[in-house]
């Protein structure tokens, strides 16, 4: 068997899926002796403690026996019984692969389809910020006061809102980084946008009820609103974002919008004001929920800030949401959502039977952290090293690649899109093209991956968070080379 070192599967269960596998197809019967463990890592080149893993999770599954000498044999299990109703694999990568869909609902069926290729290590990676210049001092400091002598509430159920110092900080917060006005009453703490959508598309949809998406769009928002049985309608975005008509033509009896407004995933555009009050009122006339995703909208490029879709609702439509996963760590798994009083009062009785609240250890820590000022500090401190990131990254595309990459700055955000020209076009696909550099150990990802239909538009999401601005010429001269393009013609 061979090891895939890179796999999210640890080493021993590969192992002992490989031999569980063995067994239940009859290559190796009962009786059968294993080498030794030091002879098995030696020849898959891991250490000894794996192979003994593997074999005492075999040993409590019954397919492996000891002899009196200290030897490893097959037991005598029943192949026909052990198997019974299992599809016995023919290779490790099956081994290794997903449960089958088919015993899934039609639902979760459609929702694992969906195609989704991310690599959060990847210095492209779109949405992963650099967490090497967070405060870390500050913040263990900060736990550790927090948890040395906590009072006894603090260790039991928290309300189903979150804590409510945090909830103070998190509407002081957006007051001075969003000009977003709220009370801590309009505001609860979440596991993150996902859980947060998760939540909100159960408790507003009914199976089969119409929301509009954006046109590319966040494939994960995409997910959630599957798993609740909507029916996905995509509106396709322009330089203006979302298309408002062109939403209300093709799902004039939505139940839910789902938009970025200030930073749209991925094109990057900003939905104009005329665009956003056109929209409001349409959902206001007509009984529609907005959810507006403030994606990245925190890491201003330029001095301008755009007020959001909350700060001009008027009739108590928009339900904001917010993550602290691109400011702090995405492993903290603290956001927000800010909506009217009367949607938080069914939001938090619904979370309450659901999974209770978010995780208590870090949100009387994010409380203090952001009272003393430490996030508002390492947010102005980060804006500036994206602003060099992004200015690098499109300098190199201009002078590397011009005649095959278009590029333009957004105003905010952690990536931005570089267009296929037409020359580029005409020699490979966007998903060729990630195919290739993938083959090179570049992971980025292919803008038509975003799409629900046809994709119109071909290019490539580059994540600046996580590259150095020094390293932003020769990945990209890099990429060039494995396109099959002149650098700097």
């Amino acid at each position: 068997m061979h090891l895939e070192r890179t796999s999210a599967i640890a080493l021993h269960q590969q192992i002992a899926a490989h031999m569980r596998n063995g067994i239940l197809r009859g290559i190796f019967p009962a009786g059968t002796q294993f080498l030794g463990s030091r002879e098995i890592a030696r020849e898959l080149g891991c250490s000894r403690t794996v192979v003994l893993t593997a074999w005492e999770l075999l040993y409590a599954e019954g397919y492996l026996e000891s002899t009196p000498r200290g030897g490893v044999t097959v037991a005598s299990v029943n192949q026909t019984q052990a198997g019974a109703g299992l599809a016995i694999p023919t290779s490790i990568d099956q081994v290794l692969a997903a449960p089958d869909a088919g015993h899934m609902s039609r639902r979760w069926q459609s929702l694992l389809a969906f195609e989704y290729d991310t690599n959060w290590k990847s210095e492209f990676s779109p949405g992963a910020p650099d967490i090497s210049s967070f405060p870390f001092k500050e913040w263990a400091r900060l736990l550790r006061q927090t948890w040395q002598n906590p009072k006894n509430v603090e260790c039991l159920d928290l309300p189903a809102a979150g804590h409510s110092a945090l909830r103070q900080e998190i509407a002081n917060f957006l007051g001075s980084v969003r000009g977003l006005v709220c009370t801590p009453n309009e505001v609860v703490v979440t596991s993150g946008t996902s859980s947060a959508l998760d939540l909100i598309s159960r408790m507003i949809l009914d199976p089969g009820d119409e929301v509009w998406v954006e046109e590319p769009g966040f494939v994960e928002a995409r997910w959630a609103l599957t798993a609740a049985g909507a029916k996905l309608v995509p509106i396709p975005v322009d330089d203006k974002g979302l298309c408002v008509s062109e939403g209300i033509r093709r799902a004039p009896n939505a139940r839910l919008i789902v938009v970025t407004p200030s930073h749209q995933y991925p094109l990057g555009v900003s939905m104009g004001l005329e665009r956003r009050l056109e929209l409001l009122d349409w959902a206001n006339k007509n009984n529609v929920w907005i959810v507006e995703d403030d994606y990245n909208s925190e890491f201003r490029h330029q001095d301008s800030m755009i007020a959001s879709l909350r700060s001009l609702d008027r009739e108590q439509r928009v339900i904001y949401l917010g993550t602290f996963s691109k400011i702090i760590m995405p492993s903290l798994r603290l956001g927000y959502v800010v909506a009217p009083e009367r949607f938080v009062d069914a939001f938090t009785k619904g979370r309450a039977r659901i999974d209770v609240h978010s995780s208590g250890i870090g949100q009387l820590a994010l409380a203090e952290f952001m009272r003393e000022g430490h996030l508002l500090r390492h947010l102005r401190r980060m804006r500036k090293v994206y602003a060099i990131r992004q200015k690098a990254l499109m300098d190199a595309i201009t002078a590397l690649m011009p005649d095959d990459l278009s590029v333009s700055p957004a105003a905010t955000g952690l990536h931005l899109v570089a267009f296929f020209t037409e020359r580029l076009k005409a020699r490979m696909s966007d998903e060729e093209a990630a195919r290739a550099l993938k083959r090179a150990g570049i992971h980025v990802q292919p803008l038509s991956q975003n799409y629900l239909e046809q994709a119109t538009r071909q290019g490539l999401v580059f994540g600046y968070g996580r590259l150095n601005a020094e390293d932003a010429a020769r990945l990209i001269a890099k990429i060039a080379g494995c396109l099959g393009c002149q650098p700097g013609r």
